[in-house]
């Protein structure tokens, strides 16, 4: 269809108001005494002519040719390819996959006829979402569904974004609704499905399935803790729940099974449960003391019974690294006076190190009454870890016992002194046995008589925050690392800390080559109260803080039990590295299949320090004997490292080797494990119930929640809504703006000039 279309220059008013007033130029011309009338009919029809020309492209005519066409509308149909539709609980017992196929077949002609009007396309979909062939009405699926996840909301997602350029008018989801997939494919479905209902799409669910399977026999292991760092000659838990499905009245029995030394899991601890009608869930608890320090495989397992259709969720397994022995702590407290008690600090120390159980702590009130108390034996007969001195005199033990502390640290102790009144020099420490241990100089003028008020000189006035001195660019000593990140992130928990009541004075430190003050105060000058240092096969601490309890009170009570933690661990050489130059961590030991794993790795000189240098190669040993190298990337002393090729289940093996200028520093390894439950038919039951829910988050587009009968009727409805997609395209032919129009204005204008100019006018 053609037709004249005109948008006047500022309306039909301003072109008529034009017109008006350019009429009476016409009759404005030379005298008829001057020429001739056949002149002056010439001079008139040139004048008229450009006013009228003028006039017309003020109107801005333009021929306008109007067709219509139909919009190729795009119908996508998303059909479930996940292990779980090879359940046989759909319509007459039949799979749930075959019952799919079957309604995608009977409902051929209508996908061939709707095809003629609309661009019908198709998507298979498990864990990834992968395009399906379609021709005269079929589709070309597979003869089996394989998938190993059921990820509707990331199909979903999928769709949109590669169909992003077409004009999608439905899209048709056949599955079982049972939604099985974990990171990062795990996007919930009605998150993706608010996109479709925001984009005025509507969705169309038909369910396969049944959402119960009644009672199907199965005892299912799950939800397993079992901590990843624990010490030899230590107590260990390992927690799970067992989850009955029939077997009622019937005993089960679940272990605890460990690796030994020839690599094969040996049942260690068992606990046998009753199943009782109307309770399905049972929490299993089981016990273990490992002997000897290295990594083992830890299972936790369900024995399966007979008419068990499904075996592969009864365990359960993860990886341990056990430590060289628990830590054995004597914390000596004294009081400010003789017969006194201690303060308030010890209690909240003790409470600290109590919340971990590989710790045990001997703790003893030093009262001087008897003075001079004798702790030889004890020393000798228990082989303490560490040794903590809390507000101790000189005069509360034996020389004799103070000899043995030293000896107990030179052979390989740890030992810290922590602040007081009557600590370090004050407490009569100069010329002690203690002298050459601690990692500070005394002097005897320091000397803090009991009865006395404290002494101003040797001690530094609160409130004072007690604050990490950086040991790198990017580090703090790992017993203030409070967390990880940058070093600013770890600088700032610490600012937060409540300040403290004060500090004992530790100006002098004993041979600054070896010993390190690792944290200071906020105050004008910077005290050090924080001093540690190697002695002999040993390790000493000078902390003359001793009023941590206010983090505990303020609500710092995380940072205040790690910092102790970390101190004893330090002072019994027992950190996280183990004592190993080289070392990987992992926050996790068990991970599902296709996970993303993440680790972190390191290098140390003999001394502890970190080398921010050192060059790493990573192999990844799969469970079919074959390896990959990973690429990690540095970030300071820490370096990390991912690895995702995780699809099949069984143990892996991270190796870390480290070179640091030229040179080997070690190697150190790590095992995880991928599970090998097929979560597809760990709970097959279908979900009809969240298809319907999807179905309605679009039901203002038209979306529906439909039984698989109804296929042809969709179809035919969809058929008849191809006149609801045509655009009607103009195209336009302007005439005012082209050249041959100012051609001819200027054209028009010069020849009336010219005749003009000729005639003797101007």
């Amino acid at each position: 269809m053609t037709g004249w279309s005109f948008d006047p220059v500022g309306g039909w008013w301003l072109v008529m108001a034009a017109a008006l007033a350019l009429a009476p130029l016409l009759a404005i011309g030379p005298s008829q005494r001057k020429q001739s009338l056949q002149r002056r009919a010439t001079l008139t029809s040139l004048r008229l002519l450009t006013l009228v020309l003028l006039l017309l492209v003020m109107l801005r005519p333009a021929l306008e040719t109007r067709t219509t066409r139909k919009l190729p509308g795009t119908l996508i149909v998303l059909p479930d390819l996940s292990r779980s539709m090879t359940v046989g609980d759909a319509t007459g017992n039949k799979p749930r996959y075959a019952a799919m196929r079957e309604a995608l077949d009977d409902s051929a002609a209508e996908f061939a006829d709707l095809a003629k009007a609309w661009d019908v396309r198709a998507y298979g979909f498990s864990r990834d979402t992968e395009p399906l062939k379609f021709a005269e009405g079929k589709f070309d699926l597979p003869a089996e569904p394989t998938g190993q996840q059921t990820a509707i909301g990331s199909a979903i997602e999928d769709i949109l974004a590669r169909e992003a350029q077409q004009r999608i008018v439905a899209v048709i989801l056949l599955s079982d609704g049972a939604q099985r997939a974990f990171a990062p494919r795990d996007m919930p479905p009605q998150t993706a499905v608010r996109q479709l209902a925001g984009d005025g799409i509507p969705l169309y669910t038909l369910a396969f399935g049944q959402p119960s399977l009644g009672e199907q026999n199965d005892l299912r292991l799950s939800d397993m803790l079992a901590s990843d760092a624990v010490f030899a000659e230590t107590p260990t838990t390992v927690e799970g729940v067992v989850t009955a499905a029939g077997y009622k009245n019937q005993k089960v029995n679940v272990q605890l099974l460990w690796e030994n030394a020839d690599g094969e899991q040996e049942a260690v601890d068992a606990q046998e449960i009753r199943i009782e009608p109307g309770k399905t869930r049972y929490p299993v608890r089981l016990n273990y003391t490992p002997k000897a320090p290295g990594e083992y495989k830890v299972t936790l397992q369900v024995t399966s019974r007979d008419g068990e259709l499904i075996t592969s969720n009864n365990l359960q397994s993860t990886f341990v690294t056990v430590l060289k022995g628990g830590i054995k702590v004597l914390y000596l407290a004294g009081a400010g006076r003789i017969g006194g008690l201690p303060g308030i600090e010890p209690r909240f120390v003790r409470s600290a190190l109590a919340a971990n159980p590989d710790m045990h702590v001997d703790y003893q009130a030093i009262k001087y009454n008897p003075n001079e108390l004798d702790l030889r034996d004890q020393l000798q007969d228990e082989q303490y870890d560490v040794i903590l001195l809390g507000d101790v005199d000189v005069t509360g033990l034996s020389a004799r016992s103070w000899s043995e502390m030293a000896k107990m640290v030179e052979r390989g102790a740890g030992l810290a002194m922590l602040g007081g009144f009557h600590s370090f020099g004050p407490g009569g420490f100069a010329n002690s046995p203690l002298q050459d241990v601690l990692p500070i100089e005394m002097s005897r003028t320091e000397r803090q008589a009991f009865g006395e008020a404290p002494r101003k000189d040797v001690h530094v006035p609160g409130p004072i925050k007690m604050l990490p001195i950086p040991i790198s660019k990017t580090e703090v000593h790992p017993i203030l690392r409070m967390k990880e990140g940058t070093l600013a992130a770890k600088m700032a928990i610490w600012e937060e800390l409540p300040a403290l009541d004060g500090a004992n004075k530790l100006e002098r430190v004993r041979m600054k080559s070896i010993s390190q003050a690792i944290a200071e105060g906020n105050d004008s000058a910077r005290s050090p109260l924080l001093i540690v240092s190697p002695y002999g096969d040993g390790r000493s601490a000078a902390l003359a803080v001793d009023s941590t309890w206010h983090w505990q009170m303020e609500g710092f009570s995380e940072v205040h039990r790690r910092f102790w933690r970390q101190l004893v661990l330090w002072l019994a050489k027992k950190d996280e590295t183990a004592g190993e130059q080289v070392w990987v961590r992992l926050d996790q030991r068990r991970f599902q299949q296709g996970s993303r794993v993440d680790f972190k790795l390191g290098a140390e000189d003999t001394e502890g320090g970190a080398l921010e240098g050192a060059d790493f190669a990573v192999q990844v040993e799969k469970p079919d004997g074959t390896s990959e190298a990973v690429r990690v990337t540095r970030g300071g002393s820490v370096a990390t490292g991912t690895f995702s090729a995780t699809e099949k289940p069984g143990d892996y093996r991270i190796i870390v080797s480290a070179r640091d200028k030229g040179e080997t520093v070690g190697t150190a390894a790590a095992r995880f494990s991928i599970s090998d439950q097929d979560v597809e038919l760990d709970q097959p039951a279908a979900e009809p119930m969240l298809l319907k829910s999807l179905a309605q988050e679009t039901a203002e587009a038209g979306g529906a929640w439909l039984a698989p009968e109804e296929l042809p009727d969709l179809l035919e409805k969809l058929k008849s809504r191809a006149d609801e997609f045509e655009e009607e395209l103009v195209e336009t032919i302007t005439l005012w703006d082209s050249w041959p129009m100012l051609l001819t204005f200027a054209g028009l204008l010069s020849t009336e000039w010219f005749l003009r100019k000729r005639w003797g006018l101007v």
